[in-house]
């Protein structure tokens, strides 16, 4: 059957899905960055899982690599996103692709959040090799 995950707007104008079981986002990403399983195993997708992540004013993701793909959709804020050595600017609809092992980060600017979808491949087990 089905699943509905909805928005829910924040009382400074962003959104969250404050109805999914956040996850502090270990492996080095700054204080107060969340992630939310929006779509895995408990809905019943068997193969692809989608996440959503907020990362705080000048926050970052985790500096890592993995051995699956990402596919980001940026859907708050901008920032930047580190492939290998090299940083680019990123925002509001941006589609990002992250090749398996490519050296990855993500980063908010000092003034406000960086909210973006994430989909990987479904595994049982997914490892990262944070650096």
């Amino acid at each position: 059957m089905g699943v509905i995950h909805r928005q829910s707007a924040k009382p400074d104008g962003t959104w969250d899905y404050g109805s999914v079981k956040p996850h502090m986002y270990e492996g080095g990403a700054a204080p107060g960055a969340i992630r939310r399983i929006l779509i895995g195993r408990d809905e019943g997708a068997q193969d692809f899982v989608i996440r959503y992540f907020t990362i705080p004013p000048g926050g970052h993701s985790s500096h890592e690599r993995h051995a699956h793909p990402h596919g980001v959709i940026i859907v708050q804020g901008g920032g930047q996103v580190l492939f290998g050595e090299a940083w680019h600017d990123i925002g509001v609809g941006d589609a990002v692709w992250i090749a398996p092992d490519e050296v990855h980060q993500f980063k908010a600017p000092a003034d406000q959040p960086l909210g973006f979808i994430c989909v990987i491949p479904n595994k049982d087990k997914i490892y990262a090799t944070t650096l």
